[in-house]
């Protein structure tokens, strides 16, 4: 991997739906994601539907979605994620 390959994320959002989209390029960041999603989970007692996209052995996309956000607390779940991530930067798609 390329030292310059970070964890990006981009993120779309309609009315009461929110996405999340977090690339990783290698086993590290892959394992990092899925421990802070699960801490997560465990902290706000949310459960987003979760997809895999795989591109290559480590590298891919993971998402996360809320549908029917009424109460808008994806917001506070996405922000945690990028935190713990460390993603200073989230595209908009």
């Amino acid at each position: 991997m390329s030292e310059n390959m970070c964890i990006q994320a981009i993120h779309e959002m309609e009315e009461r739906y929110s996405r999340l989209v977090i690339e990783y390029h290698d086993r590290e960041q892959k394992e990092k994601i899925f421990h802070t999603v699960n801490d997560a989970i465990n902290k706000f007692h949310l459960h987003p539907m979760q997809m895999m996209e795989p591109q290559g052995k480590f590298e891919g996309k993971y998402c996360l979605e809320f549908h029917d956000d009424y109460r808008k607390e994806a917001g506070e779940f996405f922000e945690y994620i990028l935190k713990d991530l460390d993603i200073k930067h989230c595209e908009l798609g």
